[in-house]
C-alpha cells in the first residue's frame, strides 16, 4: 500500500515538470517557426524583387541604347516596374555610368507568426545593372565567292596573274568558287595563288601554276551571303549633289543621289563624305590621275547600265559605314545588273570592305596593280590575266556584317 502511494505521488510530480517545461518552450517553439516561416516568405519575396529589378534594368538599357536619353530609359524601367506592381519612385532608376542603366526595387512582406516578436512589416532590397551593347557577325567567312553555278571558269588565273588572300592559308576566309563545271577554276600559264580555295566542280591547273594553299573540289555550294540585303532607296531629289567635276583642284563630294554619268576630271583630289552614294541610270568614271578616297562610304549603281569605273592612273582609297544597314559594304552594284566594273590597267586601290556584284563578272588585267582589293569580294565570276595582282585581305572586322542588339545584366 506504501509503495503505491510513493509510486502515485512521484508521476504526479513528473507529470507537473513536462507541464512546465512545455510551458516554457513553447514561446521559443512557436518563435522559431514562426522566423523559419517569415524567413522563408521574404526568401521568396527577396527573389521577386531581384526579378523585377532585373526585367525593369533591362528594359531601361534597351531604352537608353536606342535613344541615348536617360529620361527615356528611366521611363521605361519605372514602366516595368508599374507592370509588376511595384510601388516606385524615380530615384530607383539611375544611371551610374552612361550606357548603363541602375534599378533598385524595395518590397515589403507583412509579419505572419513573427508578430509575436513585433509589429510592421518586414523589408527586402535588390538591385540590378543592364547595358545594352551592338553584335556584329559577318555575313560569310569567304574572302572571294564567285557565285556562278555552272560557268566554265568561273575562277580564271591566267598570264603570271596573282592572286593573294592571306588570311585563307589558315583556311579562315578561302576563295569560293560555286560553279558545278569540271574546269570551274582554271589556272594556266605561270599563275599565282596565295590562298585556299574551295570549289564546287573541278579544277584545271596547267603550264607552271603555282598555289600556296590547298584546293579543295567538290566543296559544298555556298549561297548569296548578302542575297537578303534589302538595296538602298532612291535618296529625294533635294539631295543630288553635283555630278560633275573636271580639271585640278581639291573637292568634296557629298552622299545622295547622283542621275546619269559622273566623271571625276583628270588631276582632281576628290573626298567623298560618309554616307551613302546612288547612282542611278550611270557609271561613276574616275578619270586618269585622279585622287579618290572617303571613309564610312558606300556606293551604289543601280540597274540603269552603269557601273564603277576607275582607270589607268587613278588612286582609289576608300573605306566602308562601319554601322548600320551597309556596315562593310563599300560597293554595292544592282543584283540584276551585269555591266562589268573596270578597274582599269594601272589603277591603284587600296579599299577595306565588301565590294558586291553579284550579277558581275570582274576582270583584272595588265598592270591592275592593288594594295587591297577589298576586304571581300562577292561576284559572279572572276578573271585575272597578263600579270593582274590582286590581294583581297579578309578581315572580320570590316566587311559587311549583320548588327544586333544585346542588352544584358552586368555585376
Amino acid at each position: 500500500m506504501y509503495r503505491h502511494e510513493v509510486l502515485g505521488r512521484r508521476q504526479g510530480q513528473r507529470r507537473g515538470t513536462v507541464a512546465a517545461v512545455v510551458a516554457l518552450l513553447t514561446p521559443v517553439v512557436v518563435g522559431v517557426t514562426a522566423l523559419t516561416l517569415d524567413g522563408g516568405l521574404m526568401y521568396l519575396q527577396s527573389r521577386k524583387a531581384q526579378s523585377i529589378a532585373d526585367a525593369a534594368a533591362l528594359a531601361g538599357a534597351y531604352a537608353y541604347y536606342n535613344t541615348s536619353n536617360v529620361t527615356a530609359a528611366e521611363n521605361a524601367a519605372m514602366a516595368m516596374l508599374k507592370r509588376d506592381g511595384s510601388a516606385i519612385i524615380s530615384s530607383q532608376v539611375t544611371s551610374p555610368q552612361a550606357g548603363y542603366i541602375a534599378v533598385t526595387v524595395t518590397m515589403a512582406q507583412s509579419r505572419t507568426f513573427s508578430a509575436l516578436w513585433g509589429a510592421g512589416s518586414l523589408s527586402t532590397t535588390s538591385s540590378a545593372t543592364a547595358r545594352g551593347i551592338t553584335l556584329t557577325e559577318p555575313y560569310s567567312n569567304c574572302s572571294v565567292i564567285c557565285l556562278d553555278p555552272t560557268s566554265l571558269g568561273s575562277l580564271t588565273i591566267d598570264g603570271g596573274a596573282d592572286l593573294t588572300t592571306p588570311t585563307s592559308l589558315s583556311a579562315q576566309a578561302p576563295v569560293q568558287v560555286n560553279s558545278s563545271s569540271p574546269d570551274a577554276l582554271i589556272l594556266m600559264n605561270g599563275a599565282q595563288v596565295n590562298a585556299s580555295i574551295d570549289v564546287v566542280g573541278g579544277d584545271s591547273v596547267a603550264n607552271g601554276s603555282h598555289v600556296t594553299g590547298t584546293i579543295t573540289i567538290g566543296s559544298a555550294s555556298v549561297a548569296d551571303p548578302l542575297a537578303s540585303l534589302p538595296t538602298p532607296p532612291i535618296p529625294a531629289a533635294t539631295t543630288t549633289p553635283i555630278s560633275s567635276y573636271s580639271g585640278s583642284g581639291d573637292f568634296t563630294l557629298q552622299p545622295g543621289l547622283y542621275a546619269g554619268d559622273v566623271t571625276l576630271g583628270s588631276g582632281a583630289s576628290i573626298t567623298m563624305q560618309p554616307g551613302l552614294y546612288y547612282f542611278q541610270g550611270g557609271s561613276l568614271n574616275v578619270e586618269n590621275g585622279t585622287s579618290l578616297s572617303g571613309s564610312g562610304v558606300t556606293i551604289y549603281v543601280d540597274n540603269g547600265g552603269g557601273t564603277l569605273n576607275l582607270n589607268s592612273g587613278t588612286s582609289t582609297t576608300l573605306t566602308p559605314p562601319s554601322s548600320g544597314v551597309y556596315s562593310g559594304l563599300v560597293y554595292f552594284q544592282d543584283r540584276a545588273s551585269s555591266v562589268t566594273p573596270l578597274l582599269s590597267d594601272g589603277a591603284t586601290i587600296n579599299m577595306k570592305g565588301t565590294f558586291y556584284a553579284a550579277g558581275a563578272p570582274m576582270s583584272f588585267s595588265s598592270g591592275s596593280k592593288t594594295n587591297s582589293c577589298g576586304s571581300q569580294m562577292i561576284v559572279k565570276s572572276m578573271n585575272l590575266s597578263n600579270g593582274a595582282d590582286i590581294e583581297v585581305t579578309y578581315s572580320t572586322a570590316s566587311v559587311a556584317s549583320k548588327s544586333q542588339i544585346s542588352v544584358s545584366l552586368v555585376k
